[in-house]
């Protein structure tokens, strides 16, 4: 049977800024593992957090460039969970009131995948927003057969979380979200957005149901996503496995699961935990900020979006809209 197929996309991005998210370790690749370390990004009792005021103006920036809104005040607030990437055992990051709302990414047609740029359903098509939102990342993990090693180094660096309504509809157009998002970011100097370099890492929501007028189907979602080419054959596998489940009688339930890039398969993590799960709070140590006198700051900075450079090269230099395309998605080479 065929069923519709429902996808939203978490993006973590990590932003371009000298320092971390609250202190002044350096945010730098790269550096010995445990260098880059201190009290507060180490998670010692009685380290007070200080925000970073860039990373803060590129958020507010990468909204205005995706068209988002900015509600008038945004605070912080503490997600607990317990992990040993995480040594305060709470993040420090944004639930009801984060910097940026609605808003909507273009999938422009030279980011989908070369085999299907000549077939694509809906040339056009923008994906919704939800909201972005800045937190703090976690330290990267290391998994050496029964053993982990932990580096510090990255805990603390500032991390947008781009939230899509569910608006996809298959790994194809998933793979031009991506290097759509990409662009744009890279465009304002936002980000590096390198994935090898974990800049940039993406979590898949993917649910299937048998007519539009349902319900959206249990949600299931794919992490361990290392390249843009990964999650379009995870969300591929993905689909034809709820598939074979549904045929069969099998119902779906509210999971994780990971991606195997050797099998070519996902596999069942846990079950997933809801936002009641994580006791969100307000964080008692950093005051909410007012966005007007930021968005007064941020708003000249707005760069041309990648679209806008290919019409302006085409219409004032003559050049063919493939050479367009090709200028406008580098922006050091536009």
């Amino acid at each position: 049977m065929t069923y519709l197929v429902t996808i939203g996309l978490e993006v973590h991005c990590q932003l371009k800024t000298n320092s971390k998210m609250f202190c002044a370790c350096p945010a730098e690749y790269g550096a010995d593992p445990n260098s880059h370390t201190c009290p507060v990004c180490l998670g010692m009792p009685g380290a007070m957090p200080v925000l970073n005021r860039a990373a803060i103006e590129g958020t507010v920036l990468a909204g205005l460039m995706l068209g988002c809104s900015t509600p008038p005040i945004s605070k912080w607030d503490r997600k607990n969970y317990f992990y040993p990437d995480m040594p305060k055992n709470y993040q420090l990051t944004q639930y009801d009131l984060p910097l940026c709302l609605d808003g909507a990414v273009p999938l422009y047609d030279h980011c989908y995948p070369k085999d299907m740029q000549k077939e694509i359903p809906e040339p056009g098509k923008s994906i919704a927003l939800t909201r972005i939102h800045l937190e703090e990342d976690v330290a990267k993990s290391t998994h050496l057969g029964n053993s982990s090693l932990i580096d510090f180094n990255r805990a603390g660096t500032p991390l947008m979380e781009i939230v899509s309504e569910p608006d996809l509809e298959s790994g194809e157009e998933a793979f031009a979200y991506l290097r759509s998002l990409q662009m744009i970011l890279q465009q304002g100097g936002i980000s590096d957005a390198d994935m090898e370099k974990g800049q940039l890492r993406c979590d898949v929501n993917i649910s299937l149901r048998k007519n539009a007028e349902d319900p959206l189907g249990p949600k299931v979602e794919l992490k361990n996503l290392n390249s843009i080419s990964a999650i379009r054959r995870s969300i591929h596998f993905e689909i034809e496995r709820q598939t074979e489940d549904y045929d069969r009688g099998v119902p779906q339930i509210q999971s994780t699961r990971r991606w195997d890039d050797d099998r070519g398969e996902t596999q069942l993590m846990r079950t997933k935990e809801d936002a009641h799960d994580y006791r969100y709070f307000t964080c008692p140590d950093l005051l909410p900020i007012r966005t007007a006198p930021l968005l007064e700051k941020v708003r000249p900075l707005v760069p041309e979006l990648p679209h806008q450079l290919a019409v302006r090269f085409e219409n004032d230099f003559g050049v063919t809209k493939y050479d367009a395309e090709v200028l406008s998605s580098d922006r050091h080479l536009a």
